[in-house]
């Protein structure tokens, strides 16, 4: 510790000053650094990372939320779709398991047909060995055995064309089967799960979020509360300029012409010092005042940065970390992006398997007329083979070297007549068919166009939804490092505001250590004053100098007025209720 005497009062001096210099601009920047914090605070919802977060953590959570409900949307559509699309179906399917028998029939045109011309050649063995009267027999068989052989190629068409319409039939039901069953639905479950799973993280990232940012901006109150301490910074610069007024009218006592001189200076100086030691204390309360003003707020500032910093480093731990957590977001955000995929591909398959029934449903109206385009041809050869089997039956009458064959020809004639009753039954149906397949088939097509359309909708819908999710998940992965609740700036000032308040702090003592110094010269002129009362023989000694009282006047701080009057014995003029007193308190807001 250092102590001052009266010899060094210029070095108390100066000390004060660059005290009172010190204190002034300490004081000077905290009334600066406050409002610009609360300034940066309030600046916060919109210029940092945490701001940032919060805006897409909120677009995410709409995305997720109308998304997780157009999936559902999704699901129903195709739910609706299929049970419209197997009402078409079922309606076309009975249809065609109508068709069923017409293989039956065809089968039967060709066994007949294969068989008549079986018989035909044994009937024309029979004519030739009849010789010239089985002569016009054999021509009639000879036409039999030709029409006979067109038919067989004919039925043989027909069975080629009736398989072709069979698979394509096939085809249809398969892919009917394939696009309506259970798992074909199981990508858009998927895909709606997984983004109704983010939607809970999200929810509470968000209020993890709020309450971050909420916490953060309590700051202010303390902020506040601490500038309250810089009101006692005129007051101590008054004081200080009061110290330094006194102190100079302090001196050593040195060579005076009459000793009653040379006591009235001692007596001046104790007086003086004593002044200033009181002033001094004053100060050094102020400023501690002031400085346990500035302390206590900034422990709750720090105490709140701290649990805002502990809050960030829990939220990127739990939700902006790539974990196996049910609260990762990125993690769920994969999930999405693998579910996205197999819903695309859903989509592209039921696109795929709309345009291939289509064009199933096509083929298969293309084969029934192209079937019955078949039984129209064979209708002139059946009409030929009747007029044969008339031609057959009068030559047998009238012939009776043909007797013999009578039978074979009455066989023929039942033939001809039951693959003529085949092909009329079958083209019958076919007519049936074909009058009601072709609304229904163009039905079907028109409402496919219609779910082709809605489906590509989807598609670009979800795409697009899908995109922007993507660029949210770059943004939020870049978030993980840069998560800041507070921009550096207010970091940086905080830190400057710790090392304001320990330099006010250093102002303490140095006040502290120069009432010391007044005290103890304020005593050394005392002994002075003894001993020279005791050379004049003197008990006391009333101060005849007037520079206590006219540096009192100059005094700016009532209560300093009072104490300097108390410690020199006078009253000073002035002093009233009424009165403003000068310095005392000084606001800055």
């Amino acid at each position: 510790m250092i102590v001052y005497t009266v010899k060094d009062i210029h070095t108390i001096q100066a000390a004060i000053e660059h005290c009172n210099a010190s204190s002034e601009t300490i004081f000077s920047r905290l009334a600066e650094a406050f409002p610009q914090l609360l300034s940066v605070v309030a600046d916060t919802s919109s210029n940092t990372s945490l701001s940032d977060l919060q805006t897409l953590l909120a677009a995410l959570l709409s995305g997720f939320t109308d998304t997780s409900t157009g999936n559902g949307g999704d699901e129903d559509f195709f739910t609706r779709y299929n049970a419209e699309t197997s009402s078409l179906f079922d309606t076309l399917n009975e249809r065609m398991n109508a068709l069923e028998h017409i293989h039956g029939r065809v089968e039967g045109i060709r066994k007949d047909s294969e068989e008549l011309e079986l018989i035909s050649l044994n009937a024309m063995v029979i004519s030739i060995k009849s010789g010239e009267k089985g002569r016009a027999f054999s021509c009639i068989t000879e036409n039999l055995k030709r029409l006979s052989a067109q038919l067989i190629s004919l039925s043989n068409n027909l069975i080629l064309e009736e398989k072709r319409l069979l698979e394509k039939n096939a085809d249809f039901r398969s892919r009917f089967q394939s696009v309506s069953r259970q798992e074909s639905l199981d990508g858009f479950r998927e895909n709606a799960l997984a983004g109704k799973a983010i939607v809970p993280a999200l929810t509470e990232g968000t209020i993890a979020l709020r309450t971050m940012a909420e916490r953060a901006t309590e700051v202010k109150k303390p902020i506040r509360d601490a500038m309250s301490g810089i009101q006692l910074q005129d007051i101590i610069r008054q004081s200080n300029d009061q110290i330094i007024l006194a102190l100079k009218e302090v001196s050593p006592v040195t060579s005076f012409s009459s000793a009653e001189e040379a006591l009235d200076h001692a007596s001046v100086n104790r007086e003086l010092l004593e002044i200033c030691k009181t002033i001094s204390e004053d100060v050094a309360r102020n400023l501690e005042s002031s400085i346990s003003i500035f302390t206590s707020n900034w422990a709750t500032v720090n105490r709140i940065l701290d649990e805002v910093d502990s809050l960030r480093r829990d939220f990127s731990t739990r939700y902006l970390e790539h974990t196996e957590s049910a609260s990762s977001l990125p993690n769920l955000l994969a999930r999405i992006t693998a579910s996205f995929s197999l819903y695309l591909k859903n989509i592209a398959a039921y696109q795929h398997t709309q345009r291939s029934m289509v064009s199933d449903s096509a083929s298969i109206v293309a084969h029934i007329k192209s079937l019955k385009s078949l039984f129209e041809t064979i209708k002139p050869i059946i009409a030929r083979l009747q007029h044969v089997r008339i031609t057959q039956q009068i030559e047998v009458a009238k012939n009776t070297a043909l007797a013999s064959v009578k039978d074979t020809v009455l066989y023929m004639s039942n033939l001809i007549m039951q693959a003529d009753q085949n092909v009329q039954e079958t083209r019958a149906e076919l007519e049936g068919f074909i009058s009601g397949i072709e609304e229904l088939t163009a039905t079907f097509t028109e409402a496919a166009h219609l779910y082709s359309r809605d489906l590509e909708r989807i598609k670009q819908e979800r795409t697009q939804f899908f995109r922007t999710m993507e660029e949210n998940e770059r943004a939020l992965s870049l978030s993980v490092h840069r998560l800041q609740v507070y921009p550096d700036s207010f970091r940086d000032m905080c830190r400057e505001v710790d090392g304001q308040i320990e330099a006010l702090a250093r102002d303490v003592t140095v006040m502290k250590e120069a009432s010391r110094s007044f005290a103890i010269a304020a005593e050394e002129n005392a002994r002075e004053q003894e001993r020279l009362l005791s050379v004049l023989n003197l008990e006391s000694w009333n101060i005849k100098n007037d520079r206590l009282r006219a540096l009192v006047t100059q005094f700016t701080i009532t209560a300093h007025k009072e104490a300097a009057g108390t410690i020199g014995g006078f009253t000073v003029e002035g002093l009233g209720s009424e009165q403003a007193e000068a310095g005392d308190v000084t606001l800055f807001f």
